[in-house]
Order: structure tokens, then sequence, then C-alpha cells
């Protein structure tokens, strides 16, 4: 379900011949659709919104349980008015980015604008992993290979995906 929520609000969503959310022309090798065309495929009926029943018959929406589909809806309407704005998706945007950079400041112990692999280590979650698994996740974030994780590295394409996410906004 988390993967979703984050879908939603991060909006990088990969989707292929498995993953038939957002049906494609071509050879069905898997893409990265953007936010604002996933809000769009979503909202079916065009309203700018995106009502609960449009919101449950996503293909990846029904392979939840009733209460995770109930309890997702519930998190994204913020105002509680039974539809999911793109201002409420927005909103969540942000609050997920400040969490992020929070996160990231927690982690850089030394202040020095990165974090290498032993701050990496000590964070609440990633701590609880086996080493070689936050080896695995730090390599992947540290797109450029420095050895720390910072403003200039980038998400690399999802496993099995040829094509290179877009580049994100650099904010100073």
């Amino acid at each position: 379900m988390a993967g979703i929520l984050s879908s939603l609000v991060t909006g990088q969503v990969v989707c292929g011949p498995q993953d038939q959310m957002l049906p494609r022309e071509g050879d069905g090798r898997r893409q990265l659709v953007g936010k604002e065309e996933l809000f769009k495929r979503m909202d079916r009926d065009g309203d700018g919104n995106i009502s609960k029943s449009e919101f449950f018959t996503s293909p990846r929406i029904e392979q939840l349980s009733e209460e995770q589909r109930n309890a997702l809806f519930e998190r994204l309407d913020r105002d509680d008015n039974g539809l999911i704005s793109r201002e409420e998706i927005r909103m969540l945007r942000q609050q997920a980015e400040r969490r992020a950079r929070d996160d990231f400041r927690k982690l850089d112990v030394d202040k020095n604008g990165s974090v290498n692999f032993e701050e990496f280590s000590k964070g609440e979650f990633i701590s609880k992993l086996p080493a070689e698994k936050r080896r695995q996740i730090f390599s992947r974030m540290d797109t450029d290979g420095n050895g720390v994780i910072d403003g200039a590295d980038r998400p690399k394409s999802p496993p099995g995906n040829p094509e290179k996410r877009p580049e994100r906004n650099q904010r100073d």
C-alpha cells in the first residue's frame, strides 16, 4: 500500500505489461509515468477530482483489500469531501519532500551536506537491515559513485527499465 501512496504523491510510477494501471500503446516495456498523467487516467470523468469509485477501480488499487483501499482513500482525501483533488496530492507531495529533507538532515551528522555510508547505516530503518542490504541501497542512491549521497545524485532507472527517469529540479 505504501508503494501506491508513494506513486500518487511522487508521481514516479513504473508500469508495464503486468501492471495495467496505465494502458499504453507500444511494445509493453515498463515505462515511467508522470504524476499528472497518473492523475488524469484515474480521473476517468475528467472533472479534475478522483472519486472513490474512480480510485477503487484502478487496477493497482483493486489489488488491495477493501480495508486498505478505504484507508488509503481516507489518507489522500484530506478535506474529507469524498474526492481526491490535485491540491490534496500537491500538499502530500510537499509534506513528503519536507520529511525527506528533514530525514536527510538527521542522517547528515557532520552537517557537510552529504551522507556517507556510515551515517546512512545509522538511520532508524536502515540500521535494522543486514549490512549487505544497506550497502546495496546506499550504492543505488549514490548514483554518481562518489561514496556519498548528496544533491548531485539522481534516481537511477527502475530495474528492467532501459529509459532514464526525468531529471529532478535542483534546489538552492
